[in-house]
C-alpha cells in the first residue's frame, strides 16, 4: 500500500487489521493514561480542573480507554470512507493535541522542578515544545508504519 494511495482501509477485518487497529488503541490510549495521570499531579492544568479526571477513583482510567476507543473507531470510519492519508492526518491531529498538553505539563511540573527558577517559564515551555514535537515526531512515524504495513511480523 502506497503512502500517496487513497485506497480505503480497514474494510476486511481481518488479522492484520485488527493487529492495526488493537496497536493504535494501545498508542492512543497508553498516551491518554499518561497525561491523565500527569495532569492529576497539577490541579491548575487544563485537564486537571476536569472533575471524571481529577477524583480519586479508577474513573479517569475509564476514561481514557473510552477515548482511545473513540479514536480507534474513527480511524475506522475515516479509513473506511477516506482512506490511508486521512487517517494519517487525523492521527497526527491527535497526536499534536497529545504534543501541546504534554509540553505545558512538564513545563510547569518536571522540567520546573528540575531546573527551577534558573530558566524564564517561555523558554522553559519552548524547551519542553521542541522535546514533545520530537517524541511526536516518531510517533507519529510508528503509526505511519503501522498503518502502511502490509503484513503481520517483522
Amino acid at each position: 500500500m502506497d503512502y500517496g494511495e487513497s485506497t480505503p482501509i480497514f474494510h476486511f477485518a481481518d488479522n492484520l487489521d485488527r493487529a492495526k487497529l488493537l496497536t493504535v488503541f494501545v498508542v492512543h490510549g497508553v498516551a491518554l493514561v499518561l497525561l491523565f495521570l500527569m495532569s492529576r499531579f497539577q490541579p491548575e492544568s487544563t485537564l486537571g480542573r476536569v472533575r471524571l479526571i481529577a477524583n480519586k477513583g479508577i474513573l479517569w482510567i475509564m476514561l481514557a480507554v473510552l477515548l482511545a476507543a473513540l479514536i480507534a473507531i474513527a480511524n475506522i470510519l475515516v479509513g473506511r470512507s477516506s482512506g490511508v492519508t486521512t487517517v494519517l492526518m487525523f492521527n497526527a491531529g491527535v497526536v499534536t493535541l497529545y504534543v501541546i498538553e504534554f509540553a505545558i505539563l512538564l513545563s510547569r511540573g518536571f522540567f520546573k522542578r528540575l531546573l527551577g527558577d534558573e530558566l524564564p517559564s517561555e523558554i522553559l515551555l519552548f524547551v519542553c515544545f521542541v522535546l514533545m514535537v520530537n517524541a511526536g515526531y516518531f510517533t507519529l512515524m510508528f503509526l505511519k508504519d503501522i498503518i502502511l504495513s502490509t503484513r503481520i511480523g517483522i
